[in-house]
């Protein structure tokens, strides 16, 4: 079955939309990645957050305990099938905490999604823990530059 090039390149800048969110750390940006019904497992034990506007509120609250956020992206395997579509995406991310601690996450999302009203959105997105730990995080924060 032939793939169609163009969704490959939507469900990518999709990703990037998702990063560009984190790093500006600007909810809008990021809720929109979401289908509205969209859910995210976010750690083993914890019960998944569920449609848009809840994702939007419960990842404004988490953000505010890490004020610095870099959030790399890399996509893995997409395959389309149809309206739907399945993808992996490779991250990671340097943070520092509200306390100052700064730390290293590097991870996988394995996602499920969807096209709602002919964009590309996550339906699903799960993410599990590779790495986190140190990292020397002791150079100078300059934050997203303002436009």
């Amino acid at each position: 079955m032939a793939v169609n090039a163009d969704d490959l390149l939507e469900i990518q800048h999709l990703g990037q939309r998702y990063a560009d969110g984190v790093m500006q750390r600007d909810a809008q940006i990021w809720g929109d990645t979401w289908a509205t019904d969209g859910e995210w497992h976010l750690a083993p034990g914890m019960d998944p957050v569920k449609g848009r506007e809840e994702l939007k509120t419960f990842w404004t609250g988490v953000m505010q305990g890490y004020p610095w956020v870099l959030h790399w992206v890399q996509p893995g395997m997409i395959e389309v099938s149809g309206d739907t579509a399945t993808a992996r995406f490779y991250v990671q991310e340097n943070i520092k905490d509200a306390q100052d601690a700064g730390f290293r996450v590097a991870g996988v999302y394995n996602d499920e999604l969807v096209r709602e009203n002919g964009e590309w959105k996550f339906a699903v997105r799960r993410f599990s823990v590779l790495y986190r730990g140190p990292v020397d995080m002791t150079g100078d924060w300059m934050g997203y530059p303002s436009a």
